[in-house]
């Protein structure tokens, strides 16, 4: 097995080629993304393979898990706020999010005292798709724009007005949203409604790159981690589901599922039963 430095520069190395190549040849970029994709989706199904109990006991982990769940469900983030990952230093769960898939991390990551909709970023949101107030007049632009003029590249801006460009496309999203409704990434590439399931290889960078990510906290709470936009909008819109990835577990949830999965009757008994990670480990009481 390649050590995590060297396999962290080897995929970097691989990236950059494969940037310059579809520069180049515009025509690999398809095959290019299925190949990384069915690299991500084997990185993480190794690893929730290497994670699982020894000897069968418990539960093991579907990496790329997608679960619908009512957005108002989301109440805390993981990182201090809801901006991207380079605006701070260090995270508890760095890019790339592959690698995190299907993990099962300690810790007191999961602390309930950062709500996601206390964030500048929500507030943002709520000011202009709420109040009606311009993009400009919000903190969250200002801060925006404030990171590109320091030399911060943020979802590919790197001036004021590609910040104004990428607010023309959030209003978009928002209509999109709220005239058809939430949809995943790999119902819009089909055209299509789909039901959550299982995830194939080559719709694994859809869900990476575009889902909203949660974590599970040990008592269950779903921690957001990343899909800003979609769960900000789906909150302020008011709709009743969205469709989120389990990225990654805590330890002391991980725990509870493996026992509750190897004792029925006190899975059947817990208020924890319905709980959007447990579809599929334990018998849901239909009478709930």
């Amino acid at each position: 097995m390649v050590p995590g430095a060297a396999l962290t520069r080897v995929e970097a190395a691989i990236r950059r080629a494969g940037r310059e190549a579809i520069d180049a040849h515009p025509r690999l970029r398809s095959p290019l993304l299925r190949a990384w994709g069915a690299y991500a989706f084997a990185y993480g199904t190794v690893q929730a393979c290497a994670a699982a109990p020894a000897g069968g006991r418990g539960v093991g982990v579907a990496p790329f898990k997608l679960v619908t769940v009512d957005p108002d469900r989301i109440e805390f983030l993981v990182e201090p706020d809801a901006y991207p990952d380079q605006t701070r230093t260090g995270a508890t769960f760095p890019p790339p999010k592959f690698k995190h898939a299907g993990t099962v991390v300690g810790g007191d990551w999961d602390s309930l005292d950062r709500r996601f909709e206390n964030t500048e970023l929500y507030r943002g949101f709520e000011a202009h798709f709420a109040a009606g107030r311009p993009w400009t007049e919000t903190r969250f632009y200002r801060t925006v724009v404030d990171y590109v003029e320091d030399g911060q590249i943020l979802w590919g801006c790197t001036s004021e007005a590609d910040v104004a460009r990428r607010c023309r496309f959030l209003d978009e999203l928002h209509e999109s949203l709220a005239t058809r409704g939430y949809r995943t990434q790999a119902e819009l590439a089909a055209g299509s409604f789909d039901s959550p399931g299982p995830t194939s290889a080559s719709r694994v960078l859809g869900v990476v790159n575009d889902e909203i990510a949660v974590a599970v906290g040990r008592d269950g709470d779903l921690l957001f981690v990343d899909g800003r936009n979609r769960l900000a909008m789906a909150k302020l819109l008011g709709l009743d589901a969205v469709t989120v990835w389990i990225m990654a577990r805590h330890e002391g949830w991980q725990r509870r599922r493996d026992g509750l999965a190897s004792d029925p009757e006190a899975a059947l008994a817990s208020p924890l039963r319905s709980h959007p990670d447990l579809s599929g480990v334990v018998a849901h009481d239909t009478n709930s």
